[in-house]
């Protein structure tokens, strides 16, 4: 069974503009192989992307939602 959380991701073409615009979107835990912090984002790295998904959420926010998820 997959395990997804519900992340705001900033869409594409919007990495330097001056207001950020995101939308929601489910990612699929099984398929992540590394989060790292970055200035603004987090940044999840997948096994099949080869750019990072930069998303709001801090890594203690992504924490505490994918052990929300396992229950």
């Amino acid at each position: 069974m997959a395990h997804f959380i519900k992340l705001n991701v900033l869409k594409p073409g919007f990495e330097e503009a001056p207001k950020k615009e995101y939308s929601h979107n489910l990612i699929n835990l099984d398929r992540v192989t590394n989060i790292e912090a970055s200035r603004i984002h987090s940044l999840i790295f997948t096994e099949n992307s080869r750019n990072p998904i930069r998303v709001k959420e801090n890594i203690d926010e992504i924490l505490a939602l994918s052990k929300d998820c396992r229950k």
